[in-house]
């Protein structure tokens, strides 16, 4: 992943450390949503509630079983 930008009121990774067409994931602290994507591949938008339900999950492993260990 690539840090386009981490301050202390936005956070932006890129997925893709060598390319720029890759989705990215985009939080700032006077927004009230996560955006996730870019202009070619689509932008999906979740409020900040959602998207921390998201990172949940996945940390909890619930997705685990569809990828190859």
């Amino acid at each position: 992943m690539r840090y386009d930008k981490d301050t202390d009121e936005e956070l932006k990774i890129t997925f893709c450390r060598t390319c720029k067409t890759c989705p990215s994931v985009e939080i700032r602290v006077d927004s009230k949503e996560v955006i996730i994507g870019g202009e070619k591949e689509g932008i999906c938008r979740f409020d900040k509630e959602e998207f921390e339900m998201l990172v949940e999950a996945a940390k909890s492993g619930v997705f685990d079983k569809y990828f190859n260990n």
